[in-house]
């Protein structure tokens, strides 16, 4: 039985870069990389919230969720 795979922090970054250069898919990069798409999809999710574009690890805006939160 295999065990979970432990990747490095420089490993995740260089695979996050490379979906966020516009060049790859995050399908294609996960696929080259032989790693899952939805984690990819997880980490860059995580970078861009960390990095604070305005959005959350969802995909939604940071504002359009501050809205609903008030609505509620």
């Amino acid at each position: 039985m295999k065990g979970r795979r432990k990747y490095s922090p420089e490993f995740r970054e260089q695979a996050v870069n490379r979906t966020l250069s516009g060049s790859f898919t995050i399908k294609e990069v996960a696929n080259s990389l032989e790693i899952s798409y939805f984690i990819l999809r997880q980490w860059r999710a995580e970078y861009l919230e960390k990095e604070g574009n305005g959005t959350t690890a969802y995909g939604q805006t940071t504002e359009g969720k501050r809205r609903i939160e008030k609505a509620s």
